[in-house]
């Protein structure tokens, strides 16, 4: 069993199934069972140009690991996949309210960037959990206008961002550029610039939304999670839904500074009711709503035959 499709290299494949053993035989799963599951997420996700992580809520335990090297060293600008935790903090703040109303411009440009929303035309204002379901721009960049310099960057830093997540050994460390402008902060608080992560940074991220209670959560979190929900019913994250399991989720989509290609992420768990695992997919050269969502959904299916 290799997970590495993209990357050759005997020593680089050592090191990949050393790790994925560890894995394997630290796990609290039966190891036939973990390892039944885990070579179905690499059939899944063979001979793409990706990388995947599986993480058990309960424990962070990893799963499944498709692509280690990338997982745990490259790092990517997450692109729409932070809205969450940006929302969160624009909630916690005041400076929207749930209920808040902003209407759309679709067609954006900030600092020269075109970044014209991609969700479907006929949706025009957007309440909070629209927003994040759909994914609109110009919700978060007019939102931001109102967030104080350096509220974002903390917030990312205390998501723990700059720093590995201890979910493997190796790890590198995301960066976070202080916003100095407010067209800076606008493109940071949609995660297209001033912002680069590793996809394990992102997953330990997603677990702490995979754990909060609903019956205990903050009003705040309240509406991020049911914008996570929303986003697989009706919003941008739809292909990663599956008819067996309930899946909240976000993709991500954001340009490679070294060439002209975008990048794309999915981060999201499931079941969306009572979350067991949280699924991280980085697709380079991809876009998030299509190739990444849909990577997601074959694990998340193979995830829910591993529990029958």
């Amino acid at each position: 069993m290799t997970c590495l499709a993209q990357h050759s290299g005997r020593t680089v494949r050592l090191i990949a199934r050393a790790i994925l053993c560890y894995i394997l035989l630290s796990s609290a799963y039966g190891a036939s069972s973990l390892t039944e599951f885990a070579e179905s997420v690499n059939r899944a996700l063979a001979g793409q140009p990706a990388a995947a992580v599986v993480v058990r809520v309960r424990d962070r335990r990893i799963l499944a690991a498709y692509n280690l090297p990338v997982l745990r060293q490259r790092i990517a600008s997450p692109g729409s996949a932070i809205k969450p935790f940006v929302l969160a903090l624009l909630l916690e703040t005041g400076s929207v309210r749930p209920q808040d109303v902003i209407a759309c411009r679709r067609n954006l440009v900030i600092a020269g960037r075109k970044l014209n929303c991609s969700h479907p035309p006929e949706f025009t204002t957007f309440n909070a959990e629209e927003a994040l379901a759909l994914s609109c721009n110009s919700y978060f960049v007019t939102a931001a206008e109102r967030l104080q310099p350096g509220e974002l960057e903390r917030r990312f830093s205390e998501l723990g961002f700059t720093q590995p997540s201890g979910l493997l050994p190796g790890e590198g460390q995301g960066r976070i550029v202080p916003a100095r402008s407010l067209a800076a902060r606008q493109l940071l608080a949609i995660g297209v610039a001033g912002i680069e992560i590793t996809p394990l940074e992102l997953a330990s991220a997603y677990l702490q939304l995979a754990r909060l209670d609903p019956a205990t959560a903050s009003s705040a979190e309240q509406v991020v999670l049911a914008g996570l929900r929303a986003a697989t019913d009706y919003g941008l994250a739809q292909n990663a839904r599956t008819d067996e399991l309930s899946v909240a989720g976000k993709t991500g989509t954001a340009s490679d500074p070294s060439d002209a290609h975008t990048h794309a992420w999915f981060a999201g768990f499931a079941p969306a009711e009572k979350p067991e695992i949280v699924v991280v997919v980085f697709v380079e050269r991809g876009h998030g709503s299509v190739e990444a969502a849909n990577l997601a959904r074959r694990i998340f299916q193979a995830y829910e035959k591993h529990r029958q």
